[in-house]
């Protein structure tokens, strides 16, 4: 992802898990238990080398799509019930409890191991993300084929998709067929 489309902290871990998909082209980065584990001890989310197995896999696909479609209300989309269901039960699981470190700041922390416990540390991430000034910034690539998460750093925030090289180009080509053919 080029910079201007790369959020920073919690925001960034949230928009990378969900970017662990590429709708569009590939690739699916959590396509088995192993890579599951692999990408959540890359981001230093549990301890390399630990254990998942397919119902992990499914659980951490549907945070996923949930987080997907929560970030794609920033972009005017709908928030669905089955969404917010499955973020609070991802909390739940992980049996998030408010924390204050040594130095003397808040932040959520799962009380469970494993990925249970990597998956509540996204939640906590996007709990922590939405409380910050910039993320309704965070959105989806208006490219129903693409649905990419990226940071708007537009100055009046209208960006509506991930590049224009590539999405937006196509949009605006399709557009033009489709008045070409009224004409």
């Amino acid at each position: 992802m080029a910079d201007r489309e790369t959020a920073a902290g919690p925001m960034g871990l949230v928009q990378a898990f969900v970017n662990s998909a590429d709708l569009q082209d590939g690739p699916e980065e959590l396509s088995t238990p192993e890579a599951l584990t692999t990408w959540l001890s890359g981001h230093g989310l549990m301890p390399a080398g630990a254990a998942s197995d397919q119902g992990d896999l499914r659980h951490a696909v549907a945070l996923r799509e949930a987080l997907r479609g929560i970030i794609g209300a920033n972009s005017g989309g709908a928030v669905y019930p089955v969404d917010v269901a499955t973020l609070n039960e991802a909390a739940s699981a992980s049996k998030l409890r408010p924390r204050f470190g040594q130095d003397g700041h808040a932040r959520l922390e799962p009380d469970v191991s494993g990925v249970t416990g990597a998956l509540g540390r996204i939640v906590a991430a996007a709990f922590t993300a939405m409380a910050e000034d910039d993320w309704t910034r965070l959105k989806l690539c208006s490219s129903q084929t693409c649905r990419w998460a990226f940071f708007d750093r537009s100055r009046n925030h209208s960006s509506r998709w991930c590049t224009m090289a590539s999405c937006g180009n196509r949009e605006k080509a399709r557009r033009f067929r489709v008045q070409a053919k009224k004409a």
